[in-house]
């Protein structure tokens, strides 16, 4: 069935109105009817409705039943240290579809892009929820603004991960797929993971120090090299397979 996003939370046996937007997608590309099925995500569950109004402007549906959650068990965040080009594009795209809670862009000492231009966030966000919509999300992860990496670090301060994890070049001794299966062994699921990884040019030692002080993990993603745009989703990947998602 499509799949719709709409902004306020729905509930069995109301009506949802869909977006200008998304009321426009539905009627003139579409082409759906009266009667027909579809999917409502409305960033906290999936919900299967009715349409009853179709038009170009604002179509209404009746919502009929909670669809079974396709979240996954943690809320990961991935930190993404800002790379060159488009690839952040990518990366939001492919978090979104594998689960990723959030997406904070931050610039980092090595970084090759700069400037608030290069985060292009109303794309981005936009990118996260196309995504979210075709690969059956409930919830269509926040981008976050474009930080700098000491206000990354305050903001982790201020509302610090169960895990976080550091994905770093001179790390070689630690999988992450050990480190995640030592944490549950002591304490369980993680509830919220943050996971840094760094642009082109990799982390810098006084970001990992800055990082090793709040308690961070550092991990290896394995013995070969992986680009920035590869490794957060590589990441995400061992991520649930160790917590059994995959």
């Amino acid at each position: 069935m499509h799949r719709f996003y709409v902004e306020r939370p729905a509930a069995a046996g109301e009506k949802a109105v869909l977006s200008p937007e998304e009321s426009a997608h539905a009627a003139r590309v579409l082409r759906l009817r009266p009667g027909e099925e579809i999917v409502l995500l409305d960033g906290q569950a999936l919900w299967s409705a009715r349409l009853e109004t179709v038009n170009d402007r604002a179509c209404e549906a009746r919502v009929l039943e909670a669809l079974p959650s396709p979240e996954p068990c943690a809320k990961v965040t991935l930190i993404q240290g800002l790379p060159k080009a488009d690839k952040l594009e990518w990366i939001a795209q492919k978090a979104t579809e594998l689960g990723a809670w959030a997406l904070w862009p931050v610039e980092m000492a090595r970084c090759v892009t700069r400037g608030d231009k290069a985060s292009r966030r109303e794309r981005l966000s936009r990118i996260a929820l196309e995504a979210a919509k075709q690969s059956g999300r409930a919830h269509v992860p926040e981008v976050a603004p474009l930080r700098s990496f000491r206000q990354a670090l305050e903001a982790l301060k201020s509302d610090p991960p169960d895990l976080l994890l550091t994905a770093w070049e001179e790390e070689h001794a630690m999988p992450m797929s050990r480190a995640v299966a030592g944490f549950m062994a002591e304490r369980g699921l993680p509830g919220g993971v943050a996971i840094v990884i760094g642009p082109e040019g990799g982390i810098a030692p006084e970001e990992w120090e800055a990082l090793h002080e709040m308690g961070a993990v550092s991990v290896t993603l394995g013995p070969r090299i992986l680009r920035t745009e590869t490794a957060g989703l590589c990441a995400l990947s061992v991520l649930w397979a160790a917590l059994g998602e995959m």
